[in-house]
């Protein structure tokens, strides 16, 4: 599946228009078996960080070929964004995150999604608290359905909150009819 995927972003339309020479951070969100990680190009830093919520320990096997051509790709991009600016790759070294783990098999998509809202290229202990708490994780994931349903360029969600509605009114129904026997 991954062979077939097209990285190579320099000649698409909507990357025309990008501007990249003042990011310091780039996320690449990658799945491996049902399972997400986080690649991040940290320019400031320069290094390659792989941030894996559950630790791989075999990430050589399983990840570090996939990481390789997702960072070779992005290079590529960066070298025609980076014109006036030198960036020497060859210095980059590779970083793997060995602090977070998540309490569950099924958060990862969160965590990189938490990743690409707070990550700094540093571990941060006082938000790492947070990640091991599923009930937070659980709002989160929550508030982030919310927030894709209730936008206003969602196309569904007069649908969503039609079905809804009907949805908290059948529930109703029936813990009234449980309350009356």
């Amino acid at each position: 599946y991954y062979d077939k995927v097209d990285l190579d972003i320099t000649n698409k339309e909507w990357a025309k228009n990008l501007s990249f020479t003042e990011c310091n951070l780039w996320f690449f969100p990658y799945c491996n078996n049902k399972h997400y990680i986080m690649i991040c190009v940290n320019i400031k830093a320069e290094r390659f960080e792989v941030l894996d919520s559950l630790r791989h320990k075999d990430f050589e096997k399983t990840y570090k070929s996939m990481a390789e051509r997702v960072v070779q790709y992005a290079i590529n991009y960066m070298k025609t964004q980076f014109a006036d600016k030198t960036v020497r790759w060859e210095r980059f070294s590779w970083f793997k995150l060995e602090k977070v783990t998540q309490p569950d098999q099924i958060s990862c998509g969160m965590y990189v999604i938490r990743w690409m809202r707070h990550w700094e290229g540093k571990y941060n202990s006082a938000l790492a608290k947070d990640w091991k708490r599923i009930d937070l994780i659980n709002e989160e994931r929550e508030c982030l359905m919310l927030d894709i349903i209730l936008d206003e360029e969602n196309l569904e969600r007069e649908r969503i909150m039609k079905e809804a509605t009907k949805y908290c009114n059948m529930k109703n129904k029936k813990k009234e009819l449980k309350g009356r026997k």
